[in-house]
């Protein structure tokens, strides 16, 4: 009964277990986890979190100061100054010792200022909105990066699994020549060369196919690392290779993520260089301030005693900084230098994404018809194989050449597997360049 138990119990935790194992079904579905789970668009987004905060503090600092202050003061001896004693009714050139003030001293005070006329901090106002802006760019820039590195190991898995299914066919092919082979030269009726011949195409099939089992595997847990997942997690790939599409008309791309960072980068340091300037404008400010005083020789706080004594004023103030050693005059000069910099950059950005698409879609164009041509080269010579074979075994042809056809085949089959990885590769790249990651 026990052991019943437990292995209901076992098979349960299994059932749990393997559901929930995360399951991808398409690209989409990797992509999207990746958005919630990597590493880089995680902090890329806390990157764009931060910049948001850091544009609601410039707005705040448009808005009035404020401060509060409160204080005791215990004089445990007043300062003694001298008096001529004629005030008093002494005589002349004597100075009698007085005392003034009292033992103890409450104060209390509210101050406001609020800048009138402050061009430098508008124009960080500015800094903050174009590097959140920016923040966003390299947001939608990691994010197009990242789905580049997941789709190459994506589709290495696929293409692997498409691998081991042709090697694993060309393997069973080969084995067949093998023993046949082996039967005629325990016959005597072929040579010990052609014997090796097709032992050597039979550990190319295998060989090809342990690579990509392998292969596949690497692929898998190099995906886990994109996608922050630990070595011992699991998940499945329940996808299949698609057929393989026409290149067709060229589509619309979007807009490059890498051109709209060096735009607004420009920009940050624009509004830079105008703060750089705005430091030698003067500032204006007004500012208002309260305050109230006791004082008194007993120690009797908030018990009354004597009257409170207030003060207030209001205060217009420019202020210029004439003189500085020449920083500002430096950081100018600095922040000048800055966005001549961007701009070149800006300027090389936009002219390489437009060569790097024009690229992209020759060699999507040449990978779509290559890999055709690769298929068909490869289902040409499994009938050229199938052809001789049926000749050698009529005697009209020899075992030399079906052990050459043969080889011919395994070498037009590793040709297809390269032309559909590079069609693959394309093709996802074209996929990516029309999303939108803004």
């Amino acid at each position: 009964m026990f052991r019943k138990s437990l292995i209901i119990v076992l098979l349960v935790l299994a059932y749990y277990g393997a559901g929930a194992q995360t399951v991808f079904r398409s690209l989409e579905d990797v992509w999207k986890y990746a958005d919630e789970h990597n590493i880089n668009i995680r902090n890329s987004g806390y990157e764009l979190d931060k910049s948001k905060y850091a544009k609601t503090q410039s707005y705040l600092a448009l808005l009035p100061t404020a401060s509060a202050n409160g204080s005791f003061t215990d004089n445990t001896s007043l300062q003694t100054t001298l008096i001529p004693a004629v005030l008093f009714g002494g005589p002349e050139g004597v100075y009698k010792p007085v005392q003034f003030g009292q033992k103890y001293i409450y104060s209390a005070g509210l101050s406001a200022q609020l800048d009138i006329v402050n061009v430098q901090t508008w124009f960080n106002l500015r800094i903050a909105k174009e590097t959140e802006e920016f923040n966003k760019a390299s947001l939608s820039n990691t994010r197009k990066t990242t789905y580049q590195q997941i789709a190459t190991q994506y589709y290495t898995c696929i293409l692997n699994r498409e691998a081991a299914r042709l090697s694993q066919q060309c393997e069973r092919v080969a084995d067949s020549i093998e023993q046949s082979v082996a039967n005629k030269y325990a016959q005597g009726s072929v040579s010990l060369a052609n014997l090796d011949v097709a032992k050597i195409n039979k550990e190319r099939a295998s060989q090809t196919n342990t690579t990509a089992q392998y292969q596949e595997k690497i692929a898998i847990n190099n995906l886990k690392g994109l996608l922050n997942l630990s070595a011992k997690d699991s998940f499945e790939l329940e996808t299949a290779m698609q057929p393989i599409e026409n290149a067709g008309a060229r589509p619309a791309f979007t807009d490059d993520p890498s051109v709209r960072m060096a735009d607004y980068q420009t920009k940050v340091n624009m509004a830079s260089l105008q703060a750089a300037k705005a430091s030698f404008i003067p500032t204006l400010s007004v500012a208002y301030s309260y305050t109230t005083q006791q004082n008194d020789n007993k120690y009797e706080p908030f018990q009354g005693g004597p009257q409170w004594f207030n003060a207030n004023f209001w205060t217009l103030k420019a202020s210029w900084n004439i003189l500085n050693g020449g920083s500002r005059w430096l950081q100018m000069q600095k922040s000048k230098v800055n966005l001549h910099e961007s701009e070149l950059q800006l300027e090389n950005a936009q002219k390489q994404s437009a060569i790097n698409d024009e690229n992209l879609w020759l060699n999507y164009s040449k990978a779509s018809i290559l890999v055709k041509k690769a298929e068909n080269i490869m289902n040409l010579s499994m009938d050229n194989y199938r052809h001789i074979t049926n000749k050698y075994e009529a005697g009209l042809a020899s075992i030399d050449d079906r052990l050459t056809a043969f080889n011919d085949f395994i070498t037009y089959q590793n040709q297809y597997l390269n032309s559909l990885m590079d069609m693959l590769v394309q093709q996802y790249q074209v996929k990516i360049r029309q999303k939108n990651f803004n």
